[in-house]
């Protein structure tokens, strides 16, 4: 009789106890909502690098394209910029002054046009480029230049 009664409290050890399979549930389901709050995080960096990445890709064509004059060297506010991209993206172009001759800071920045609540992303490119277009006038009009056309030799002013 003593062995029945063994097995009879053995058989009730053997299994979980509901307090338990909740403990487990509440561990899981913690466990759970981090790994999809960190996979969301992980997502919308990833979303902010590559818009981060387009606008610097961006903003090198549209300096490429004033480097190689086929883009006037002019400053221009929020225009359009026509891409294969996602979402819809402006530039804006500023030719500054120098007192370097023939040599002006060119800056362009290139956003996303969206509302200020979705963060848009802005990035800003700055070179110094010969100022060309007013170095060629200036030697043509001189007269007095030796034929050479090279910037230390020339005299003007900035764009």
């Amino acid at each position: 009789m003593n062995s029945s009664r063994r097995q009879l409290v053995a058989s009730r050890r053997d299994g979980f106890t509901l307090l338990e399979v909740i403990l487990a549930l509440v561990v899981l389901g913690a466990a759970v909502a981090i790994l999809g709050e960190v996979m969301r995080l992980a997502n919308r960096g990833a979303v902010d690098a590559r818009a981060e990445t387009q606008a610097q890709l961006l903003a090198a064509s549209v300096m490429d394209e004033m480097m190689a004059g086929y883009a006037d060297l002019s400053s221009i506010t929020r225009q359009p910029l026509v891409a294969e991209t996602d979402g819809p993206w402006v530039y804006s172009v500023t030719v500054g002054t120098s007192t370097l001759l023939n040599i002006v800071p060119v800056e362009v920045v290139v956003e996303q046009d969206l509302e200020r609540e979705f963060n848009p992303v802005r990035f800003r490119l700055t070179r110094w480029l010969a100022d060309l277009p007013e170095a060629a006038a200036s030697s043509s009009t001189g007269g007095s230049s030796s034929g050479s056309s090279t910037a230390g030799s020339q005299t003007g002013g900035t764009l």
